[in-house]
């Protein structure tokens, strides 16, 4: 419903209303639209709409060369505001450039999570030119602003990544946790971003907990805490191209151990395939790289770890394999390739 309603209204945005050249009012049921001319012109389109018992109103105003939308929201599902939301690329015949503000009063995320009063602003102008979402709580925070060389930058920032990634249907498992990104903006489908994630905790009842309790075994202290959940740090560079999220050399930190992982998701299809590995003992060897006689015993990133365990994540729909090779904890990492060895 949502997605059908905004298309109309962008489509009323793009169409010259000059063949009516008098004020018009219709109304029917949820459905109120009020038309304003002016000098033979569109000048003005009222309207208030109800879909699934929500209020939806707003204006949009024509100006000589310029557009703006204005338009309000009660109350929407994270789900809904995606397929809602504009993605227009370029468009050399587009005469006037848009201004589309949107203001909803709270945007649901999950069961127990929501943002309130969010304004989303949106320029376009023969092509995307700039957009910036935010709350006012400060949860959350993306915007893509032009620089001074051509090209857009991207901006992220979530003090709940675990929802964030809920939300983006990239994983149900991480609880809490600051994240922040930075990246390049190309289009909708195809941009870079660095993320990076501090503290959080994984849910002791995901289908992988068992693979993060056995590999912090050897991480006395997470054990005698239990705290074998808890997570200090993830990098991830995620590249994007269609539908297909896919990064290089993700790092995760947690205790003594560190997780080096690869691989690509497509949250639409619902299909993932990760290779990785993980060192039980990474920050207790990170301390004797120093030492001269030990510097050549220790590697220099996770994958040649003296002591560390190749493992491969595989989903599809609802199902999610997970295949651990015990044997490679029996390699020394600088004898194995690493991001080769499922291939």
């Amino acid at each position: 419903m949502y997605k059908v309603f905004f298309s109309k209204i962008i489509l009323l945005a793009l169409i010259p209303l000059e063949i009516i050249a008098y004020d018009f009012i219709y109304q029917k049921d949820d459905i109120s639209i009020k038309l304003d001319f002016e000098n033979n012109k569109i000048r003005e389109i009222k309207f208030d709409i109800e879909i699934d018992g929500q209020k939806n109103f707003g204006l949009i105003n024509y100006h000589n060369d310029e557009v703006y939308i204005i338009l309000n929201t009660n109350k929407i599902s994270f789900e809904d505001f995606k397929k809602a939301f504009p993605k227009p690329q370029k468009n050399k015949k587009l005469e006037k450039k848009i201004n589309f503000n949107w203001e909803i009063s709270e945007m649901i995320i999950s069961d127990n999570y929501s943002l309130l009063s969010n304004k989303l602003n949106f320029i376009y102008d023969k092509g995307f030119e700039s957009m910036t979402f935010y709350d006012n709580n400060k949860e959350f925070e993306l915007s893509i602003l032009p620089e001074d060389n051509g090209n857009k930058k991207i901006y992220l920032f979530s003090k709940n990544a675990g929802q964030f990634f809920y939300a983006q249907k990239i994983s149900k498992n991480m609880i809490g946790g600051a994240l922040i990104g930075n990246g390049s903006f190309r289009k909708f489908d195809d941009f870079d971003l660095n993320v990076k994630v501090k503290d959080f905790s994984i849910d002791k009842y995901s289908k992988f907990y068992n693979l993060l309790l056995t590999s912090r075994m050897l991480d006395i202290f997470s054990v005698i805490q239990n705290s074998q959940d808890k997570f200090n740090y993830l990098e991830i560079p995620v590249f994007k191209k269609g539908k297909i999220y896919s990064f290089d050399h993700a790092i995760m930190l947690g205790g003594t151990v560190a997780f080096s992982f690869k691989g690509e998701a497509n949250p639409s299809m619902k299909t993932a395939s990760v290779n990785g590995t993980y060192g039980p003992l990474y920050l207790f060897e990170k301390n004797f790289k120093n030492i001269p006689f030990l510097s050549e015993l220790f590697g220099k990133n996770v994958e040649e770890s003296l002591l560390a365990a190749d493992f491969k994540v595989e989903k599809i729909g609802n199902k999610t394999n997970f295949i651990f090779n015990p044997l490679s904890i029996l390699t020394p990492g600088k004898t194995r390739n690493f991001f080769d060895i499922w291939e």
